[in-house]
């Protein structure tokens, strides 16, 4: 399979404690900008959310969990069947781990080679018809937060073919709780 690598979850693992963002909680590493406000919109969320950090610290913690990436041709949107492989496993690895996760986020990006409004709403619909992938295959859509990026911060460079490759993608990643 050509992209073998998008078969399995990557799974890298980033304790959220009281930073603003992803990034503040382990330097060196990228993560989605996201404020605490931002996560917790849904009320039975941010309830469920605010008891157990409120309990004891050593009850357990958030975890930041990265899924691998959806790709995308270039200027398309559809699902290709290497994309629907890397849904079927965060479908899968979402479902089996349901009681933990507490948020799904996920990110829009493309590459450079177009307008900058073009590409907003080129990374807006592809993080749209992941959200729709996750929904008609169980995933609670309330848990879901989308951020449409475009070419905005990319996740790799824009100057070269690979790199523009890479840049058009929906990353999804699960916030999740893990009791110790």
């Amino acid at each position: 399979m050509k992209h073998l690598s998008q078969l399995l979850l990557l799974i890298t693992f980033f304790t959220l404690g009281t930073h603003a963002n992803a990034t503040d909680a382990l330097p060196g590493a990228r993560g989605p900008l996201h404020s605490s406000a931002e996560l917790w919109t849904n009320e039975e969320i941010k309830q469920s959310a605010s008891h157990q950090i409120r309990g004891d610290a050593h009850d357990g913690s958030f975890q930041y969990i990265s899924m691998a990436a959806v790709f995308f041709d270039p200027n398309k949107h559809h699902l290709n069947d290497d994309s629907r492989l890397a849904l079927n496993a965060a479908v899968d690895y979402i479902s089996k781990n349901r009681s933990m996760i507490k948020r799904i986020l996920i990110e829009g990006y493309t590459d450079h080679n177009a307008s900058l409004d073009y590409n907003d709403k080129l990374s807006d619909r592809r993080s749209d018809i992941v959200r729709s992938y996750l929904t008609v295959h169980g995933i609670n859509p309330r848990l879901m937060k989308i951020t449409a990026n475009g070419e905005r911060d990319p996740t790799d460079i824009n100057w070269t073919p690979q790199g523009q490759q890479r840049n058009r993608q929906v990353a999804i990643h699960a916030v999740q709780w893990v009791p110790y």
